[in-house]
């Protein structure tokens, strides 16, 4: 018996449309292989520079903001490049070597120089882990939390976390509570600013408020400010992770892309910062004095910007200090067992890796517990001469960064091209120049 012509056709048409429909099958993971290739390398530098923008960090932006108004807006420009090209160099470095960045100072300048650059991680993380613990206190304080509660049951979650879960896991957790940042960026659209006089703020200029301290002062919130978006141990923290990722030389593109999104918001956040407070502390009465405490900022965020804008500016500092309270010990790991060539990842077991965890482990015992009797507005001095330490021993790791990202024999033609190393040679050498000033006017009132 014949098939009906009608009925063939539509046969056909039904066997063609399910072709149709396979052949886009297969071509879709073509098709998105490459956002879901950069999906599966995001995160060391999305949570490295999320890690930056720490207590200390919002902090100092907040300071920023309600000291000079949007008169130092125009700096986190050249910062935000600075970042991307510092952090693009320390990507490449451990796409293509596959090993850390203390491994690699070790393996080029020998053990004392190593020792030498573990010495001055170690000095700038020791006060700023205390100021991530007080950054979480003063957040759940403002949200109804007793301080001891609010560290020690931090340090509890935090440790818990690294010790059992496996990497991507804590990966995934890292980024979520860098989704807490975008609670500034609402903030910004509560106090209502002027747009474009934002927007002509970021005009450079080396003048500075009237009512603003001193040139010495001046110089000092410049380094401060440098301090807090690039720091040592950001770098140390982004290798090491690449590396324990397993990211490779034929994925350094999405590494690339990574560090450069993970970059560009998190100075976008630095800069929400810096407006809200400008608009409402600056312009309130705070110009050319200090704050005590980030928290303080958001307390005083309430008769100017509402309650809703202190309980967002304290989930944003809130997930700021546990992203950094981790990340820090996390990083101060690293560089110790990568230094002593001891064995580090966060996905071993702790019976495989003692001196990595237990130094993690110790870290966050000593800052919780440390905040917890002395009270989180104890720290308040730490946390900002700890920014400024940064700024100023940051010089000396990006000379090594610079001098290894120049050899032919360890990146061959992955190594430094011109215009990373105008970018990051004129960066090191105005901090440079801003930190002899610094010292000199300190020593010789000028």
């Amino acid at each position: 018996m014949k098939t009906p012509p009608q009925t063939a056709a539509l046969r056909r048409r039904a066997e063609k449309a399910i072709a149709a429909r396979r052949e886009r099958r297969a071509a879709r993971p073509r098709r998105f292989a490459g956002v879901r290739r950069y999906l599966g390398i995001i995160g060391p530098g999305l949570i490295v520079a999320n890690a930056g923008n720490d207590a200390g960090g919002i902090f100092t932006y907040s300071n920023t903001g309600s000291k000079y108004g949007l008169n130092l807006l125009w700096t986190f420009l050249p910062i935000l490049l600075a970042l991307i090209v510092t952090q693009e160099m320390v990507a490449r470095l451990g796409s293509v070597t596959g090993k850390g960045l203390m491994d690699l100072i070790r393996e080029r300048f020998g053990v004392r120089w190593t020792l030498f650059a573990s010495l001055v991680v170690i000095v700038a993380n020791g006060g700023t882990v205390l100021a991530e613990f007080a950054g979480i206190g003063g957040a759940l304080g403002l949200l109804g939390v007793p301080l001891p509660v609010a560290v020690l049951g931090a340090a509890l979650m935090l440790g818990i976390l690294v010790l059992r879960a496996n990497r991507r896991l804590v990966e995934r957790v890292f980024l979520a509570m860098g989704l807490t940042f975008i609670s500034y960026i609402v903030t910004t659209f509560m106090v209502h600013p002027v747009w474009g006089d934002v927007a002509h703020s970021l005009i450079p200029t080396l003048s500075h408020h009237p009512g603003a301290p001193d040139a010495t002062s001046y110089t000092t919130d410049l380094i401060t400010l440098v301090g807090t978006s690039i720091t040592p141990y950001m770098q140390l923290f982004l290798q090491s992770s690449i590396v324990d990722k397993g990211t490779s030389e034929k994925e350094l593109n999405y590494a690339r892309a990574d560090v450069i999104s993970g970059s560009t918001f998190a100075m976008a956040v630095a800069a929400c910062i810096v407006i809200t407070t400008a608009y409402t502390l600056f312009a309130h009465g705070f110009a050319g004095h200090d704050l005590s405490s980030a928290s303080d900022a958001a307390s005083a965020l309430k008769p100017l910007a509402g309650e809703h804008a202190t309980q967002l500016f304290a989930i944003g500092l809130l997930g700021a200090s546990l992203l950094a309270a981790a990340v820090l010990p996390l990083s101060t790991a690293f560089v110790v067992c990568e230094a002593f060539g001891a064995e580090r990842s966060v996905q071993n077991r702790f019976s495989e890796a003692p001196l990595f965890f237990g130094l993690f482990i110790g870290l966050l015992v000593v800052g919780a517990v440390t905040v917890a009797v002395l009270g989180s507005s104890s720290i308040a001095a730490v946390a900002i001469g700890t920014q400024t330490l940064d700024g100023i021993l940051l010089p000396v790791l990006l000379i090594f960064i610079l001098i290894l990202a120049n050899d032919r024999r360890l990146l061959g033609r992955y190594r430094n091209g011109p215009f990373n190393n105008a970018v990051a040679v004129t960066f090191v050498a105005v901090l440079s120049a801003l930190t002899g000033y610094l010292v000199l006017s300190t020593l010789i009132p000028l």
